[in-house]
């Protein structure tokens, strides 16, 4: 199984205890939207720590603190460089200009409301996705991760994140959205067996077949795009000959 592993002080640690379990690492770096200038040197300072840990696997998450004309392309710029490009969700705004304009691989988080506080409906939760965002993702091929981070913070907080994701949940369902959820990694702690993953999960309104292939998500999405960026690749399906 792969996991999704942060970039900060508890790495190597992290990268330590993810072997015990036979767990692929992803390593994680963020980069945030917030004018040219700062994007380029979050990037020159992203690829000199890449070049340092060499990592086998690699994703970027993107945080739109402010979206500009060229924000678009440099979003989609990153796939050549990441196996994965995730977008920080949350805001509606963050949600659907990740969703409707760029190439991402997965919305992170659409739920969250770290960047402003929501208030849920009586019928329905402000869980940041709808019906259109549904199917745009669909017709897109864009996965929802989940983070399991916030079980670490109080119960309130714990009980509203849960009903939020449960609602998404099944828009992934209705729609065939790939789901993802699991701790992104800051520390040791965080790692989990996979028995204990699996029991993670009864907190949530996910079926045999979202169970299942929450499994292989990040794999089989890293494989599909390096097999887009190989030189031998053609159309799906269809590759020069090795």
């Amino acid at each position: 199984m792969f996991i999704l592993v942060k970039d900060n002080d508890n790495y190597l640690e992290s990268i330590k205890e993810a072997k015990k379990y036979n767990y692929e690492v992803v390593t994680m770096f963020n980069l945030i939207l917030n004018g040219k200038e700062r994007i380029r040197n979050q990037l020159k300072e992203i690829q000199e720590k890449k070049q340092k840990l060499k990592p086998k696997y690699s994703a970027i998450i993107v945080t739109a603190q402010n979206i500009e004309n060229s924000s678009v392309g440099t979003v989609n710029m990153l796939k050549q460089d990441f196996d994965l490009v995730i977008g920080m969700g949350g805001l509606n705004k963050s949600n659907r200009f990740f969703i409707d304009d760029t190439k991402i691989d997965f919305l992170l988080d659409s739920q969250n409301s770290k960047f402003k506080s929501k208030i849920d409906f009586i019928h329905h939760f402000n869980s940041g996705i709808n019906q259109v965002l549904g199917k745009m993702a669909r017709d897109k091929e864009i996965g929802l991760i989940f983070s399991l981070n916030f079980t670490q913070s109080n119960n309130k907080i714990v009980s509203k994140e849960i009903g939020r994701i449960n609602q998404n949940i099944k828009f992934a369902r209705k729609y065939n959205l790939p789901v993802y959820i699991n701790f992104l990694i800051e520390n040791k702690f965080q790692i989990k067996s996979q028995i204990q993953i699996d029991s993670i999960y009864s907190l949530f309104d996910t079926d045999t077949k979202q169970k299942n292939n929450n499994k292989n998500v990040i794999e089989d999405k890293i494989i599909k795009n390096r097999e887009l960026k190989s030189d031998k690749y053609i159309a799906q399906g269809i590759r020069l000959a090795d």
